[in-house]
C-alpha cells in the first residue's frame, strides 16, 4: 500500500468517522455505549441529548455504570427486568425514575440492545434513552381525570336509582294512602252495620219468641199448631244458634282485611319518623305480609326471630330491604321451597340470616349482585335496583354490613350486621 491509497484510507475513515459522531450528536435520543468487558460494566460514551436530558457532562459520567441516575430509589420493578436483561445478554425495554444532576425527577424510556463481537461474544451494551416526563405526567393526568369520570358517573348511576327508588316509593306511598282510605271508610260503616244487625236480630229473636209464647196460650188449636209449624219451617232455632257464629266470622274477616290495610301503612310507614326505635320482628312480618302474594302456599317461612331487642334504624326502609330479599328468595325457588329468617343479639348489633333453599347463583351473579341495574330477570320483570338499594341501606344508611354466600344448586344466604344504635 503506498503513502496515496494510505492517506485516501485515512481521509475516508475520519469522514466516517466524523459523520458518525455528527449523527450521534444530532439524535434527540440520549445514547450511551457500556463495555461489559470492564468491571461494573461502565459507559465509555455518551452523546451531547444524553447529557442534555441528565444535565452531566462527559467527564462526570464516562467510566461510571449508569446505575447513578437512580440515585437511592433503588424499589423500582423494572429494575429487575433491567438486570435480567443484562446478565442474559438480551434487549429490554423497561421505564424507570431518573433523576437530573440537579436532582431533579425525570422518567427515562430506556432500550438496551447487547453488541457482540466477531467471535459472538458480548462486549457492549447501547442504550438509547428518551425523556418522556411531560408523556408520563400527560399519562396520571389521563388516568386521574378517568377516575374521577368513573366516580362521576358511579355517583350518577347512584343518584338515578336513589331517584327511581324515591319516585317508587312515592308512588307507593300515595298508592297506600289511598287504599287505607277507600277501604276504612266501608270496612268502619260496614263493622258498625254488622253490630247494629246482629243488635236487631236478637230484638226480633226475642220478640219473636214473646209472639210465639203468647200464641201458645191461644185457646186455639190450629193457631197453636201453625206457630209450631212456621218455627220449624223457617229454621228458627237454626238461624238463632248460627247468627252468633255468623256475625263473628264475619267480623272477623272485618278485622282481617283492616289489618292488610294496616299492614300497608306499616310496611310504608307513612306516619312514623325516619329513624325511631323499632323491632325487627314488626319489620320481618309487614314485609312478609307484603310478600304473600310470591310466598302463595309454596314456600314455608321459618323464624327465629323473638329475642332480639329493638334497634334504632329507620323501619321503612329495613322493611325494602327484608322485602327484596325475601322476594328474591321466593323467585329463586320455581316450585316448594324454604326461607329461614334468624336474628341474633351480637353484643352492640344484631344479626340476620335470610337463607333460602333455592336454585342458589354462579360467581359472576355474585360479583356484580350489589351493582346498580345488574339483573338477570328477563325484560319487565325486574330493573335490578333491589339489591343495590338494599345494600346502600345497610351500609350507607345504617353504617351495617349486607354479606352473601350461594352455591349453585345449594341455595343463598344473605347475612345482615345493624348496629343497636347508630348515634353511638
Amino acid at each position: 500500500m503506498n503513502d496515496d491509497t494510505f492517506s485516501q484510507i485515512s481521509a475516508s475513515l475520519e469522514t466516517a468517522y466524523a459523520l458518525h459522531q455528527r449523527a450521534m450528536d444530532a439524535s434527540i435520543s440520549g445514547i450511551t455505549i457500556a463495555d461489559t468487558s470492564l468491571e461494573g460494566m461502565p459507559l465509555t460514551y455518551i452523546n451531547q441529548a444524553f447529557a442534555h436530558i441528565t444535565g452531566y457532562d462527559v467527564d462526570a459520567v464516562l467510566g461510571r455504570n449508569c446505575r447513578f441516575l437512580q440515585g437511592e430509589d433503588r424499589l423500582q420493578p423494572e429494575l429487575d427486568v433491567l438486570r435480567e436483561a443484562l446478565n442474559a445478554g438480551r434487549s429490554c425495554r423497561v421505564t424507570l425514575r431518573n433523576y437530573r444532576r440537579d436532582g431533579t425527577l425525570f422518567i427515562n424510556e430506556l432500550s438496551m440492545s447487547p453488541i457482540y463481537g466477531r467471535d459472538g461474544q458480548l462486549t457492549h451494551f447501547v442504550g438509547i434513552q428518551n425523556d418522556v416526563t411531560e408523556l408520563h405526567q400527560a399519562r396520571q393526568a389521563l388516568i386521574q381525570k378517568q377516575i374521577v369520570l368513573e366516580s362521576t358517573v358511579r355517583e350518577l348511576r347512584e343518584t338515578q336509582m336513589m331517584l327511581v327508588h324515591a319516585e317508587r316509593m312515592n308512588a307507593l306511598g300515595q298508592m297506600v294512602a289511598g287504599i287505607a282510605h277507600e277501604i276504612n271508610n266501608p270496612l268502619s260503616f260496614v263493622t258498625s252495620n254488622l253490630h247494629s244487625l246482629n243488635d236487631i236480630l236478637r230484638n226480633v229473636f226475642s220478640a219473636y219468641d214473646e209472639l210465639e209464647s203468647l200464641v201458645r196460650q191461644s185457646p186455639y188449636p190450629e193457631t197453636k199448631q201453625r206457630a209450631g209449624d212456621l218455627r220449624v219451617q223457617s229454621e228458627i232455632d237454626y238461624a238463632v244458634s248460627d247468627i252468633d257464629d255468623l256475625v263473628r266470622a264475619s267480623i272477623e274477616g272485618l278485622q282481617r282485611m283492616k289489618g292488610i290495610v294496616q299492614g300497608l301503612r306499616t310496611f310504608a310507614r307513612l306516619d312514623e319518623a325516619e329513624f325511631k326505635v323499632a323491632s325487627i320482628r314488626e319489620c320481618v312480618t309487614s314485609a312478609l305480609m307484603i310478600a304473600g302474594g310470591e310466598l302463595g302456599g309454596r314456600i314455608t317461612v321459618n323464624l327465629d326471630i323473638d329475642d332480639v331487642p329493638p334497634i334504632y334504624c329507620c323501619p321503612a326502609e329495613l322493611n325494602q330491604v327484608f322485602l327484596n330479599l325475601i322476594v328474591n328468595a321466593a323467585q329463586s325457588m320455581p316450585e316448594r321451597g324454604t326461607i329461614d329468617i334468624l336474628a341474633e343479639d351480637s353484643d352492640s348489633r344484631i344479626v340476620i340470616s335470610v337463607k333460602d333453599s333455592g336454585l342458589g347463583m354462579p360467581p359472576h351473579v355474585l360479583t356484580n349482585l350489589f351493582t346498580p341495574f345488574f339483573t338477570t330477570k328477563p325484560a319487565g320483570v325486574g330493573v335490578g335496583l333491589g339489591l343495590a338499594i338494599a345494600h346502600k341501606i345497610i351500609t350507607e344508611r345504617h353504617k351495617g354490613t349486607i354479606q352473601v354466600q350461594s352455591e349453585l344448586g345449594k341455595g343463598t344466604v344473605f347475612q345482615i350486621t345493624l348496629p343497636k344504635d347508630i348515634r353511638r
